[in-house]
């Protein structure tokens, strides 16, 4: 076993690459039955017992705690009940010590190993980056791109946390025959909301794609916008401020909860969680968004953006910021006046598809992906490259 270049969680996003390349990786299992086995046939039952009984690590207490948070969010009937979350909490404590003691032991058994984690946000994976972190293993986050057919890869983290720039002057820096051409299409996602929504929509609008509330983008990487009702208060509260402005809500596909029935209905409002988000980008005026995906894609599509969380092209000249509730009116006031940086513009999403994200799927990934990873992971790539020759060209301003 000790001779895998990649350690990896053996879970169903990661499917097709243990598949593909099984001979290089070492796949950790998670469920109960392995991890107990684990613990038990590497420190005995001494061991196993001191997993299951003793509590001597804050950051296992923090991941049960989000995990939890995440099923109270996603299943509220079921885990706003005191006694549910209160067992639940128990249990997965105890299931998260004992996948953490087990990926120690394995991580041991292959000590040349770099550690690939996919998300880094949910469980397993979660745990198998903090027992990484804290042994201090060679680690790349992984997660699906921006745009189709690419790839997150990443030692810092995905999205916001990622070692992306935000400093324009990055950008304006290199050398545009490098950077290759821009995506050509956006991400397809199919709604598993049941409402079909107005079957027309206002001449002129302000599209505002709702984010998984459950997600990372919502619960670490969003200061002040707590969940999609409160996101929708902000929208109410501009709407009636300005009130000639129309704004166009789709809920985000993948989360099953609609908002509708718990919110205050306005006139100048519209939910469209069927329409095309494409064509809905395309009709907007303009797009607000906490930090989606959507809005790098209204990027590339040549719409004013105003993000409200943290986002990883919330890039001085690319987008507007709105950190509470009066920057979003000032802001949002200001739209009529600002424009875009078209040259920066076409850098970041050049440079964004060409050299930061890897190309390739993770359900059927390419022959290379591994010594992509591998390669990002040395820092030997292009955007490592890009990010050492700017850091040493303003040390030396």
């Amino acid at each position: 076993m000790g001779d895998k270049d990649f350690i990896i969680c053996r879970t169903s996003h990661l499917r097709g690459f243990i598949s593909r390349f099984g001979d290089r990786v070492a796949a950790l299992p998670s469920d109960l039955k392995s991890t107990t086995m684990g613990v038990a046939g590497s420190q005995g039952v001494a061991g196993l017992l001191r997993a299951i009984f003793v509590n001597d690590d804050p950051v296992l207490d923090a991941l049960t705690e989000r995990n939890l948070k995440r099923r109270q969010i996603r299943f509220r009937a079921v885990f706003s009940n005191p006694l549910v979350a209160w067992a639940y909490r128990k249990a997965t404590q105890v299931q998260c010590r004992l996948t953490a003691r087990a990926f120690e032991t394995w991580l041991e058994q292959n000590p040349r190993a770099s550690v690939v984690v996919f998300n880094g946000y949910l469980m397993p994976d979660s745990i198998l980056a903090a027992i990484a972190a804290k042994h201090k293993r060679s680690m790349v986050f992984l997660e699906k791109g921006f745009f189709p057919g690419t790839l997150q890869c990443d030692p810092a983290g995905i999205n916001y946390q990622s070692s992306l720039p935000r400093d324009p002057a990055f950008y304006r820096a290199l050398d545009p025959a490098d950077l290759g051409d821009k995506p050509t299409a956006l991400v397809k996602r199919q709604s598993k909301l049941k409402d079909e929504g107005p079957t027309s929509l206002p001449a002129r609008y302000v599209f505002v794609p709702f984010q998984v509330p459950s997600d990372m983008q919502i619960l670490a990487l969003s200061p002040w916008i707590r969940d999609m009702r409160h996101l929708y208060e902000e929208i109410f509260k501009l709407a009636e401020a300005e009130r000639q402005s129309h704004f166009v809500i789709k809920e985000h596909p993948s989360f099953p909860l609609s908002v509708r029935g718990e919110v205050t209905p306005h006139p100048r409002i519209h939910f469209a969680n069927h329409h095309d988000t494409q064509t809905l980008i395309e009709g907007a005026d303009a797009v607000i968004t906490v930090n989606s995906t959507v809005g790098l894609e209204s990027v590339l599509l040549e719409k004013k953006v105003i993000t409200l969380g943290l986002a990883p092209y919330d890039i001085e000249g690319l987008a507007l910021k709105a950190g509470d509730a009066a920057a979003l009116l000032a802001v949002f006031r200001s739209l009529v006046r600002w424009q875009p940086d078209p040259e920066l513009r076409e850098r970041v999403i050049r440079y964004i598809q060409n050299i930061f994200l890897l190309q390739g799927e993770l359900r059927n990934p390419d022959q290379q992906l591994p010594d992509m990873i591998a390669t990002r992971l040395a820092g030997t790539d292009r955007h490592r490259q890009a990010l050492t020759a700017f850091a040493k060209a303003k040390r030396e301003s």
